[in-house]
């Protein structure tokens, strides 16, 4: 009845849409944005060819963010940069274009009423032909920032397309010879810039910072009544205690909490109940009247899920017999961090033919849905914890099957790290894929925050 309770209100609470979506696009008048910029004078609309490659002249090459490094690598990030303090704007003038837009762009993202959206800039950019970004999320450069704004400047160019993706959906932006075209979207959804094919496309980019947020209320549509009942069923009835939590106690007891893996990601930094995003913001208001209805408790976490895969891609390949290899995805790119090599019985030496493939067969690019077989295992970790009143600390919790539930489907889930293994004379030939998930932790009211168990 757990299972099915858990699917209950799993898909309950998946059922609840957002206020707004993920990504907003549209285009507004360029006439009051006057640009001034050292050493190429105030810019003309549309801007021309012989502007744009004044601004790359002055420009320098464009660096990105990982974790908290500032890297310069054009394997990632092919651009042009041009330094804020050679921008000037006409603020007053430009406010009134951006006020109206701001507040459009906080309603078509679902931030409450109560929110106050504002644009922190950031920088300028200049793609040529052949330059572009690889797909990544933005790192969060400020407190309180929310997403990202990008204003393109009207010019004529082709390519170019600002792809924003989440949640197995696209939104796509492009630029205009006549208007200024926009796309704000959440830090965290994955984008990236397609290679410019002809002429400049040059942007404004500018953090979305939000303040004085609250959690909304409950949507409307919102069955809280069914959802307080479903809990309840879900810490009444008894389920098998694993052996690794059971010590001497008994053999069954009901669950000690039931956690809810959210869509969006979050760091430290950027989490909370005011920083929920999207449909999670719904969500949480549901989960949090239904608590209070049933009496019990509701915190935050974070959390780490390691699944395990049988994959028969690598039965067939010699070269990794006895090797074990760590990918990680690093601002878009996946890149080979560690490789042992275990010398296995009736193989002599590790065979350097890694592939007629152009990446090798575990590379993750090759790793789809599609390739992994049975699913042999999944460990999930709570690693941080922020209670109703928001107080956050750091915090530990293996979790059980019995306890987990999600709206999110494991494919449209993006794993931050890959380690695959190849024969190892026993066993082997399985991928172990880590993802870093954001959760809505219920428990009862009398019950203690287990640690460690």
């Amino acid at each position: 009845m757990t299972e099915q309770t858990l699917q209950g209100i799993g898909a309950l609470l998946g059922s609840m849409r957002s206020p707004g979506s993920f990504a907003v696009r549209g285009s507004v008048t360029a006439a009051d944005l006057a640009v001034t910029v050292d050493g190429v004078g105030p810019l003309s609309w549309p801007v021309s060819p012989e502007q744009a490659r004044a601004l790359r002249d002055i420009a320098r090459p464009a660096r990105y963010g990982l974790g908290e490094q500032t890297l310069l690598d054009a394997n990632v990030r092919d651009t042009w940069e041009i330094p804020r303090d050679r921008i000037s704007i006409d603020e007053p003038r430009w406010q009134r274009t951006l006020g109206p837009l701001l507040d459009s762009v906080r309603r078509e993202l679902g931030l409450p009423d109560t929110a106050e959206l504002s644009a922190q800039p950031h920088s300028m950019l200049v793609y040529e032909a052949g330059q572009f970004f690889r797909r990544h999320r933005d790192s969060e450069k400020a407190d309180g920032m929310t997403g990202t704004l990008v204003i393109t400047l009207p010019s004529t160019y082709t390519g170019g397309d600002l792809v924003i993706e989440h949640d197995g959906e696209r939104v796509i932006g492009t630029g205009s010879p006549d208007e200024l075209g926009f796309v704000a979207f959440y830090a965290d959804c994955d984008h990236e810039v397609l290679p410019v094919t002809n002429g400049y496309r040059i942007t404004l980019t500018y953090n979305l910072i939000t303040q004085g947020r609250t959690l909304p209320s409950a949507a409307a549509d919102a069955d809280t009544t069914v959802l307080a009942a479903q809990l309840r069923e879900h810490f009444a009835v008894p389920v098998p205690v694993p052996s690794w939590r059971r010590k001497d106690g008994p053999e069954s007891l009901p669950p000690q909490r039931l956690v809810y893996l959210l869509d969006h990601q979050y760091s430290q930094r950027g989490f909370g109940w005011e920083q929920l995003k999207g449909a999670d913001a719904a969500r949480a208001a549901a989960l949090l009247a239904a608590v209070d209805q049933a009496g019990y408790e509701a915190a935050l976490a974070l959390a780490e899920i390691q699944q395990t895969y049988a994959c028969d891609l690598l039965e067939d390949e010699e070269w990794m017999c006895g090797r074990r290899r760590r990918w990680e995805r690093r601002d878009g790119t996946w890149r080979l961090i560690g490789e042992q090599w275990e010398q296995i019985d009736d193989l002599d030496e590790p065979i350097d033919d890694e592939s007629d493939a152009t990446v090798p067969a575990d590379h993750p690019d090759r790793l789809g849905p599609d390739q992994l077989e049975e699913q042999w295992g999944r460990d999930i970790e709570l690693t941080w914890w922020i209670d109703r009143s928001g107080h956050a600390r750091e915090f530990s919790a293996a979790l059980t099957d019995d306890e987990i539930c999600t709206g999110t489907h494991e494919s449209v889930l993006a794993p931050f790290a890959i380690e695959t293994e190849g024969y190892m004379g026993n066993e082997g030939n399985t991928v172990d894929r880590w993802y870093r998930r954001a959760a809505l932790v219920v428990r009862p009211a009398s019950g203690e925050i287990q640690e460690n168990d």
